[in-house]
């Protein structure tokens, strides 16, 4: 996912140079431009960048004026670049993450982008991480209960049926599958791709291609970064997704959070 972006400075050749060094940066989408108060607070309101390049002086007020026009929650990250050196300490009071005064090097401006993209990292891994706990913590995430949703496993022998939301997940082991369910796993002669087809896919989720997972069944999700997450299971085990699975993952918890 980029990084939204807006400019706003009075300057032609300033909002030139700024755009043309950003253009070099992949994970930087430019969403906005505007040179006055009036058309950057509108930038701000309908668009909501994550990073702000303000400048100080504009012909209808300053970029303090368009900060105190924001919405209260929103909070995006300021950059200040101006030829005015006598508001920083009034800057930071904004708390904007940098200061940067004209004329600049690039290097000076690249190394400002790369610490707000560190903020902005930092930032979406929060949001993700207390999303998850919530949908982990939430009073209606209640188990599967149709007894008759059963696994029939036979072995020397011995007919054992493991209702599904007795199963902790599902393991990959050739043509058969691992079912674990408490302390024990039984081996079942189908594949983890004909498991996947019959159970309930509002219990159960394949987050690897060798794991398919009990949704009511887990304890924490931590998200890893790089479309990586560690699922911590019941019983202490743990598993990290494959990247390929991200988008179902995703999907899931989007699911569940929309639906609080």
């Amino acid at each position: 996912m980029k990084i939204s972006v807006a400019l706003i400075d009075d300057e032609p050749f300033a909002l030139v140079r700024i755009k043309k060094l950003l253009q070099v940066d992949e994970e930087i989408q430019i969403i906005g431009e505007a040179s006055g108060v009036e058309d950057a607070v509108k930038v701000m309101k309908f668009k909501r960048p994550e990073i702000i390049f303000l400048d100080v002086k504009m012909p209808d007020g300053t970029g303090f004026d368009i900060l105190t026009r924001l919405d209260p929650d929103y909070k995006p990250y300021v950059i200040f670049i101006t030829a005015f050196d006598n508001y920083a300490l009034k800057a930071f009071e904004y708390n904007a993450i940098d200061y940067v005064l004209k004329p600049f090097e690039n290097s000076r401006f690249f190394k400002v982008v790369e610490r707000a993209k560190e903020f902005i990292t930092l930032s979406r891994s929060s949001r993700i991480t207390e999303q998850i706990s919530a949908l982990i913590n939430q009073e209606d995430n209640v188990p599967y209960e149709d007894e008759k949703c059963q696994i029939k496993i036979i072995e020397r022998g011995w007919d054992i049926f493991i209702d599904h939301q007795d199963i902790l997940m599902i393991e990959s082991n050739g043509n058969y599958s691992k079912i674990h369910s408490g302390n024990k796993f039984y081996l079942y002669k189908k594949t983890m791709k004909e498991l996947e087809s019959e159970l309930n896919n509002s219990e159960f989720l394949r987050i690897h291609r060798s794991y398919i997972i009990n949704l009511n069944l887990i304890k924490e999700i931590k998200y890893l970064g790089k479309n990586e997450y560690a699922f911590e299971m019941m019983n202490s085990s743990k598993i990290t997704s494959g990247r390929s699975f991200s988008s179902k993952i995703k999907s899931y918890l989007s699911f569940k959070i929309g639906s609080k």
